[in-house]
């Protein structure tokens, strides 16, 4: 989980850190995801992956820093007092993981159930659907039940065949992984379908289900069949489509204004 310091020829020590969710090994992002379910503060969690992800042990808290021993990459141990000011500023290695864009990394297995692409690719648009209308229901509710993001689980992990499974036991740091990399999904797509998806900031309480559904009849026609063609489509491919869609009825929309 830690790479060995490295002591330069200047003297100076030099800390190794994952700088971003896509540098963590599987196990460094289950032990974020761990730490994230504990209820401990931003900079607890700062501290603990700070310190397990550089390899240090404290040996002492003091009130301007902390006493610390690190393994350097030809087995030595050496020992270093670091300043309040110092583990603050290595601390802002992780200011990723509170950026609130989500996590473009996720677990590969729940369990047996391996995850689908990254960025859901070859993933059905009606699973997207679902998937967001489970995400959506889980921000407005208390947050005292993650069955929304188990169903959500259901989707992004398959099994040995490729099929969904009825269920999911989930931890609460497996769950936690699937909003994290939900968020960033949906974060990757406003970036991606920019017609399509709209900031809250611009449309106010934008139900982006809603405008989705009436870009799919748009672009049908309203034909039940071709609805259903479209659904089952790869995502990426039908959102694409939605999305000029949805452009040009806003360059036509643009063009009414002006007139």
């Amino acid at each position: 989980m830690t790479q060995p310091s490295s002591l330069l020829a200047d003297g100076s020590l030099q800390l190794h850190a994952p700088h971003s969710w896509s540098d963590l090994t599987q196990e460094q992002l289950r032990y974020v995801l761990f730490l994230l379910t504990q209820g401990w503060s931003e900079w607890q969690v700062r501290t603990y992956l700070f310190a397990r992800f550089c390899g240090i042990k404290v040996l002492k808290e003091k009130k301007d820093g902390w006493l610390c021993e690190t393994m350097l990459e030809n087995g030595e141990k050496l020992r270093f007092f670091l300043q309040l000011w110092q583990i603050q500023s290595l601390c802002e290695a992780f200011d990723f993981v509170f950026d609130g864009k989500g996590a473009d990394n996720r677990l590969d297995f729940i369990g047996p159930y391996k995850a689908v692409d990254v960025e859901l690719h070859d993933f059905p648009l009606i699973n997207y659907i679902v998937c967001d209308n489970y995400f959506q229901q889980f921000l407005k509710s208390d947050k005292t039940s993650d069955e929304p993001l188990r169903e959500m689980a259901c989707r992004l992990y398959l099994d040995d065949q490729g099929k969904e499974p009825d269920s999911i036991k989930c931890a609460p740091s497996e769950t936690m992984g699937v909003f994290l990399w939900f968020m960033w999904i949906k974060d990757n797509f406003s970036k991606s379908f920019p017609h399509l998806f709209k900031p809250a900031s611009e449309e106010g309480d934008y139900d982006m289900t809603e405008a989705m559904n009436a870009q799919i009849r748009a672009l049908t026609g309203g034909d039940i069949t071709k609805e259903k063609q479209i659904e089952k489509s790869d995502v990426w491919r039908a959102l694409t489509e939605l999305d000029a869609k949805a452009r040009e009825a806003e360059e036509l929309n643009d063009k009414l204004k002006k007139s």
